[in-house]
Parts: C-alpha cells; sequence; structure tokens
C-alpha cells in the first residue's frame, strides 16, 4: 500500500516597477490552474503581497545620493533593483522618494551568509550624513 504524499512548494515572485502585479499574480495562477484542471489537488495560499517600487536614477533625491557615494567612496554609484520587499514602496506609494542605499552586498543578501563589512557600515554613515547636509542645502 503506498502511503500518500505531500508537497509543499514556496513561490516568491517579487514584481518589478514596470510590471502589473495583478496580471503577473494572474498568470502564475492561471499555470497553477491548469495542474489543478488536470487532476493535481493543491491548494494556494497568498501569505503576504507588496507593490514594487523605484525611484528612479534621475530623479533629484538620486542624483544627490549618487554624488555622496561618488565623493565618499571614490567610484561612480551602480543603480541596480533590490530583490527585497522594502518599507521604501510605502513611501513611494505617498510620493516620497525613497533609493534603498545600505552597507549591505546585493550577493549575500537575505541568505544564511550574508554579512556586512565594517568598512561599508562607515561609508555608508558618511553617505548618509552627506546626503541629508546636501538635500538640507547646507552645501
Amino acid at each position: 500500500m503506498r502511503s500518500a504524499s505531500r508537497v509543499v512548494l514556496a513561490l516568491d515572485r517579487r514584481t518589478n516597477p514596470e510590471e502589473d502585479p495583478a496580471e503577473e499574480t494572474k498568470g502564475l495562477l492561471s499555470v497553477l490552474g491548469r495542474f489543478k484542471r488536470r487532476g493535481v489537488d493543491l491548494d494556494c495560499e497568498t501569505i503576504q503581497e507588496g507593490k514594487p517600487s523605484a525611484t528612479p536614477q534621475g530623479h533629484p533625491f538620486s542624483k544627490v545620493l549618487g554624488e555622496s557615494v561618488r565623493e565618499v567612496t571614490g567610484k561612480a554609484p551602480r543603480f541596480e533593483m533590490c530583490p527585497g520587499l522594502l518599507e521604501t514602496r510605502y513611501y513611494a506609494e505617498n510620493g516620497v522618494p525613497a533609493p534603498a542605499y545600505g552597507p549591505g552586498l546585493l550577493s549575500v543578501s537575505y541568505g544564511p551568509h550574508e554579512f556586512v563589512p565594517l568598512q561599508n557600515v562607515e561609508s555608508c554613515a558618511l553617505v548618509y550624513a552627506l546626503t541629508t547636509v546636501r538635500l538640507r542645502g547646507a552645501l
């Protein structure tokens, strides 16, 4: 006699700002629906949803942040999407620019071997301070 098998699968689909979250969810549920119609006994539960957000690289806040990064680190900043579901989305919904900038390394973020070099923490603090001073018009 065979025992019943059970498989639990977690899907983590993070949308980019240019994508429509509702359309992406609809597409994903459509694929699961095809399996269900073929007789696969499955249930689907949404645990968390969030709208994607981004502050464009050309936004004045991003430009000031980039200038500060360049001055502190001596390197041009690299703008890229962060795969995390960040609180910046709440600011974006209210029209507040909120680039995600910090000392961490995306290559190890959100994983079991995440680390942050102390030098990055120090540089990041200087970037935050310099950006704040510049945004307040003191420089």
